[in-house]
């Protein structure tokens, strides 16, 4: 006990890293155990086919260019020696904790710490609405990158944001959406050079990324794409379906899963707009075209995809939720 009392008595990031670090590694189990008990692929030699389909480059288009989802477990049976599922279990395990972590770290720069652990608790509690029997397992690594993306973005931290965004583009395809955020963030005025600067600017930054997921497409470009790429009737179709669900059978309504993803959140994000950060003010100006893309060739009941904004809606809406929290316009459009 002695040794632990130390150990948290550091400095104050420390000790909060400490503190919040143990809890969140717990939550990030918990959510794990919810995935594998909801995925039965995990263990019934799914999971073992599709990674050597992957490593063998015969799986499918979209899954097939997501590199690192299936190298980096690879690297884990490499180094130590671990089977395929567990070797898929500690990336699933230490992806979601070091997202948790970051995003509590994130938070910071404008919350509190209770504030910055109630939203990552937010965070956990809802993560369990996306799990399926689906080996989507881009997907933690997809949450850890797109925060940190966005954190470099944030604080203007150029080579950082080319880099992550280089290194997000071997895991999912998804991350390639942050240039936008990246663009609206540093414009500041309506003038031809300045745009124009700014656009070659944000082209020039983001061109690595999108080379390294043109290549990896191009040269999977034979394979057949999982689940095909256009699925806008069929989400109208499931969506005018579930909405004439009564709320008892709300539970089941898939197609509504993303309204109920974020819930009222979704409404308090854009109340008191003209208080938040300028970051998140431009920042959710990459909703609406998310969700666009999202109805035309994704699944909408694999809310899933619809995580990463987790980043930009929860502090948008805990600055309205907790307005003892919010400063100044002033003073936060200079802390962003």
């Amino acid at each position: 006990m002695k040794t632990i009392r130390s150990w948290v008595a550091g400095t104050p990031q420390v000790r909060e890293l400490s503190i919040f670090g143990s809890i969140y590694l717990i939550l990030a189990l918990i959510n794990l155990r919810a995935k594998l008990y909801l995925t039965p692929a995990w263990f019934n030699g799914t999971l073992e086919r599709n990674h050597n389909l992957l490593l063998a480059y015969q799986y499918t288009n979209n899954e097939q260019s997501r590199l690192l989802q299936f190298y980096i477990p690879e690297a884990f049976r490499f180094i130590f020696g671990m089977s395929i599922p567990n070797a898929y279990i500690l990336q699933r395990w230490l992806f979601v904790f070091l997202a948790l972590i970051g995003f509590h770290f994130f938070q910071r720069k404008w919350f509190d710490t209770k504030t910055s652990f109630a939203g990552v608790l937010f965070l956990a509690s809802i993560m369990p609405l996306s799990y399926y029997n689906h080996l989507q397992e881009s997907a933690p690594f997809l949450l850890l990158s797109f925060l940190l993306v966005l954190w470099a973005i944030r604080e203007q931290h150029t080579i950082g944001y080319v880099l992550l965004l280089f290194v997000g583009a071997f895991n999912n395809e998804t991350i390639l959406s942050l240039p936008f955020v990246y663009f609206c963030y540093n414009f500041r005025r309506f003038e031809i050079k300045h745009t124009l600067n700014l656009s070659l600017r944000t082209i020039a930054t983001c061109l690595p990324a999108y080379i390294a997921a043109g290549v990896i497409r191009y040269i999977n470009r034979a394979r057949p794409h999982l689940g095909g790429a256009w699925h806008f009737p069929d989400n109208i179709e499931g969506f005018l379906g579930n909405i004439q669900f009564t709320p008892l059978e709300y539970w089941k309504a898939e197609y509504l899963y993303i309204i109920f993803i974020f819930g009222v959140l979704w409404i308090f994000a854009m109340l008191n707009y003209s208080k938040k950060p300028l970051f998140l003010q431009r920042a959710v100006l990459l909703i609406p075209i998310f969700l666009v893309i999202h109805f035309l060739t994704g699944i909408i009941k694999e809310v899933r995809q619809l995580l990463p904004l987790s980043f930009i809606i929860i502090p948008m809406a805990f600055f309205y939720i907790f307005p003892s929290d919010v400063k100044t316009a002033n003073e936060l459009n200079q802390s962003s």
